[in-house]
C-alpha cells in the first residue's frame, strides 16, 4: 500500500505534510473532504489555580475532570425549574478503548433530573438548540442526587454550562475511532481586570497512556498567548486533548481555545 494524495490537493504544505506522517506510522490514507470539518473547542475556568486546572467549568474547588473509563455519564439536569429547553449533547461513548461520536437532542426538565438518552464515558459540547435562553446552570453528570438541580457529588460533574451562555465552555475533547486531529494552533487569555499572568498546558494522551504535555505558553493581562504549530501536531484515534492553567494566585480567570482540522480515510 502507497500514500495516495486525495484528488484535491491542499494549498497548505503543512496539512499534506501531515497527512504523510499518519500515512508512514498507521498505514491510512486520510483526507479532509472525507470529514470536511474543522475544529475549535475553546473553555473557561474563572476558578484557575496555582496548580494546574482544566479551562473548563466545574465545581467550586474541582480543579479537572475525573475521567471514566466506561459509559456512565448519564444525567442531565439545570439550577432553574424554568429550564425547559431542547439541547444538544455532543459527547463520546467507548467500546474496547474504542470511542464512537454521539449527537443526541434531549429536553430538559428543570430542576429535574433527565436521563441521556445513550449514556456517554466522555461529553464535550452542549447547545442550546432552542429559541429561549438557558437561566440556570445546566449540569451533566453520573448518576448522582440533585439538590435544587445541582448533583450532590461533584467528582461526578463532567460539565457545566455557566448560566446565561448558551452553549459550553470547555478546552477538551476526545477523538473518535475515525478521526485525526490536525491542530495548527491554540490561544490563551487571561481575564482579570488586574494584573495576573497564567501558564497554559497543551497536554494529549494516548489510548492506555498518560496525558503528555506537548508545549506551554504564557498569558497575562496585557498579552495574549499563543502558538501556532509548524509542523502541525497530530492528535491520534481514541485521544483526549486537554487545555489546563495554572495562575500566579488562586481564583484567576483564564480562557483558550485549540484549533485545527479533522482528518479520516
Amino acid at each position: 500500500m502507497t500514500y495516495a494524495p486525495n484528488a484535491i490537493t491542499t494549498t497548505d504544505p503543512w496539512i499534506e505534510h501531515a497527512k504523510q506522517i499518519i500515512f508512514a506510522e498507521d498505514g491510512v490514507n486520510v483526507t479532509m473532504e472525507a470529514k470536511n470539518k474543522d475544529l475549535l473547542k475553546f473553555g473557561r475556568n474563572q476558578l484557575v489555580n496555582t496548580t494546574k486546572s482544566t479551562l473548563m467549568t466545574l465545581p467550586a474547588g474541582t480543579d479537572n475532570e475525573t475521567y471514566v473509563s466506561t459509559n456512565i455519564i448519564t444525567q442531565i439536569s439545570s439550577s432553574s425549574g424554568s429550564d425547559t429547553n431542547s439541547v444538544t449533547v455532543e459527547g463520546h461513548t467507548i467500546s474496547g478503548g474504542v470511542f464512537t461520536f454521539v449527537t443526541q437532542n434531549i429536553t430538559l426538565t428543570g430542576q429535574t433530573l433527565k436521563a441521556l438518552d445513550t449514556p456517554l464515558a466522555r461529553v464535550t459540547r452542549i447547545v442550546n438548540n432552542s429559541g429561549t435562553d438557558l437561566v440556570g446552570n445546566i449540569y451533566v453528570a453520573q448518576t448522582d442526587t440533585l439538590t435544587a438541580g445541582v448533583p450532590d457529588t461533584d467528582a461526578l460533574v463532567h460539565l457545566i454550562v455557566v448560566a446565561g451562555i448558551n452553549n459550553s465552555e470547555k478546552a477538551s475533547t476526545t477523538l473518535s475511532n475515525d478521526d485525526y486531529w490536525v491542530v495548527t494552533g491554540f490561544y490563551a487569555d487571561c481575564l482579570e481586570k488586574t494584573a495576573a499572568t497564567a501558564i497554559i498546558y497543551l497536554e494529549v494522551r494516548e489510548v492506555g497512556e498518560t496525558f503528555i504535555n506537548k508545549i506551554d505558553v504564557a498569558a497575562t493581562t496585557s498579552f495574549r498567548g499563543e502558538h501556532e504549530f509548524k509542523p502541525y501536531l497530530i492528535v491520534k484515534p481514541n485521544s483526549d486533548i486537554r487545555l489546563r492553567s495554572s495562575a500566579n494566585a488562586a481564583g484567576k480567570d483564564v480562557s483558550g481555545g485549540i484549533r485545527g482540522v479533522l482528518l479520516k480515510a
